[in-house]
C-alpha cells in the first residue's frame, strides 16, 4: 500500500480508541498495509498493528500525520527496533 505522509507532519504520537469503533492516531508516517481485518501503520514510535473487523479509513490527513479508522477494533500492538522485520515477516509471510 505505502501511503506516505509528509515528514514535517510528524509530531508526538497519540492513539485514542472510542468504544472499540473509532481509532484516532497522530504521528503516522506511512500506511504500510490496509485490509478489512489488518492495518499496519509506521508511526514515530514504531509499527502500530491494528486488528479487527470491517476496518475502514474514516479520514486521512497526510499534512499532519493523522489517521482515523472505523470498524470493530479487536487489538492494538506495537513493534519497535529489531522486532519490526520479524513482525513484518510474520504478518506478510
Amino acid at each position: 500500500m505505502g501511503a506516505e505522509m509528509k515528514p514535517e507532519a510528524f509530531s508526538d504520537e497519540r492513539v485514542s480508541l472510542e468504544g472499540r469503533r473509532l481509532l484516532r492516531a497522530t504521528g503516522v508516517k506511512e500506511i504500510l498495509r490496509f485490509e478489512e481485518a489488518l492495518v499496519v501503520l509506521q508511526t514515530t514510535e514504531g509499527l502500530l498493528v491494528v486488528r479487527g473487523e470491517g476496518l475502514a479509513l474514516r479520514s486521512l490527513a497526510p499534512e499532519d500525520g493523522r489517521v482515523e479508522l472505523r470498524g470493530k477494533v479487536e487489538s492494538l500492538s506495537y513493534a519497535q527496533g529489531g522486532q519490526e522485520k520479524g513482525l513484518l515477516r510474520r504478518l506478510f509471510g
